[in-house]
Order: C-alpha cells, then structure tokens, then sequence
C-alpha cells in the first residue's frame, strides 16, 4: 500500500532542525508553538496538520501505525525531510515516533517538557479523550463520514487513545494506564537521550521564555508567554474541525433523507416497481 509520504516530491532544500520538541500532548507543547513562532521559528505541530488537512493526518498516521503498532515501514530521515522540510521544529510528533525521529536526528537539541502524570492524565483525558469520545458517539458518528478529516482523525484520535489508555478508553483503569504509560515514555526519553542534548523543563516549576530563550540562545522577549494549557484553549483548536464536520454531516444526511422521500414518493406513484 502506498504511504502518503511516498506520493511527496523529494524537496530541493531542508531547513536545518533547530530543536526537537519530544513532549506529549498536554505538556505546554501549544504554548511552546506559539512561543516559537513568535521568536522567528517555523515549528511543526498538531496545529499545522489541522491546518493542512487530509495529507497531513494521513501521513502522521501512516508513521504513529509504523512506530507503534508495527504496521509499515518506520519513516527515516528521508521521509522526515519530505514532512518537516520547510520546518526548522518539530513539536509533538516525536512522541508517536520517538525511536525513528532520534534514529533521524542524533545531532539535534532535545527538549522536553515534563508534567505531574496525575495531572497529564487529568488533561489527557479532558481533551484529546473527550475528543476521541465524541467521534465515537451520535451524532459525529454518523456526521463524520461526510467529512475527510474528521474520518481520519477519528483513527487517528481512536489508535493514540487505545494505545496510550491500554484499550481501557476515558476510564479509571484508562486514566491509570495513562499515567503509567506516561511514566514510562518520560523514563524511556531520558534513557535514549544523552542528558548533555536534552533540556528537562517540569511545568511545575515554571515554563516561561526565562526557561526557554536561554536554551536556545536567543534574547527574551518583553511580551507575555502565549497560552495557558487549558481545556478551554485546546477546545478552541479542534472546534473549527467539529464545526466543519458537523456542517457536510447535516448536509449529507439531508441530501441522503431527500432522495429516499423522493424515492418513496415516485415509489407510490407506481414510478419505481422495485418499491411498490
């Protein structure tokens, strides 16, 4: 089966990595994007694919399905080349390809942002799991089949959920799974990384430009840092998609409820037989 990475033209030109984000969602990671952006970077995050659209899902699918559930070729730095081209950061997607995007950028500077599991967990499910669950339930289940995006990134949201709640979904025993889970992917980026290429900031004790400018080399800026992490803030994100899905959803199901009346109407005036 062909990968929607594969039908993208080798680029010319690849902007040098600057920094590679390997945070979870719900770690600050919005914020950083916004910080970043604002301090003259051009950073990849889930942001830019629900700006881009079906390609962009796909391929961030195609290589979550690769890394973690064995489904596929791991993408290799060809691969992030074509992706990340025009991008000198990458934010959130290393944690679906931890062990392909440090096999592609050994040389690179690493960040991570750490936060309490409890409280990630809290946040996890609040937003990305409400998210999934909504997809799941009427009327998105029945609205996201007339919208490309949303079909996706229901897989999309459905596999990293499963995955990262052990199956158990926006429960307690998901919730506890999540927790553990999260544990172990902070412990397993620390074991890979050497410490002298990775900078460690908890959320707990502050993230801020003082955390970051410094890191990066780079003068602070005198404005406010760019987002709160909230539920809130994460729903403004993803409420355009809903609100697009929702939309063609009414539509087609219109449509599909127009033309059955129809059908019935020529049906009982004896103009379709197969309906009489």
């Amino acid at each position: 089966m062909t990968r929607e990475i594969d039908t993208i033209p080798t680029p010319t030109h690849v902007k040098p990595k600057k920094l590679v984000v390997l945070s979870a969602p719900r770690t600050g990671t919005h914020g950083l994007y916004l910080a970043l952006k604002q301090l003259g970077y051009k950073p990849y995050h889930m942001a830019e694919v629900l700006a881009a659209g079906v390609p962009a899902l796909k391929i961030m699918t195609d290589g979550m399905n690769a890394e973690l559930f064995h489904e596929g070729t791991p993408y290799g730095r060809a691969e992030f080349d074509k992706w990340f081209a025009n991008y000198d950061i990458i934010i959130e997607m290393p944690f679906l390809m931890l062990r392909s995007t440090l096999k592609a950028y050994p040389d690179a500077k690493f960040l991570l942002t750490e936060r309490d599991p409890e409280k990630w967990a809290k946040s996890y499910l609040n937003t990305i799991g409400l998210s999934t669950m909504r997809f799941r339930t009427f009327p998105m289940s029945v609205f996201k089949k007339f919208d490309g995006f949303a079909f996706y990134m229901d897989i999309f949201g459905g596999r990293i959920v499963d995955y990262c709640t052990n199956g158990y979904g926006v429960t307690e025993d998901g919730r506890q799974a999540l927790i553990d889970n999260y544990k172990s992917y902070i412990s397993e980026v620390k074991r890979l990384v050497p410490p002298e290429k990775l900078k460690v900031i908890k959320l707990e004790d502050g993230f801020g430009w003082d955390e970051l400018c410094p890191y990066l080399g780079v003068p602070i800026p005198n404005t406010p840092w760019p987002s709160l992490n909230t539920p809130e803030e994460f729903q403004t994100i993803v409420a355009p998609r809903m609100k697009t899905a929702a939309t063609k959803g009414m539509a087609g199901v219109a449509t599909i409820m127009a033309v059955v009346a129809v059908g019935i109407w020529y049906g009982r005036k004896g103009l379709l037989p197969f309906l009489k």
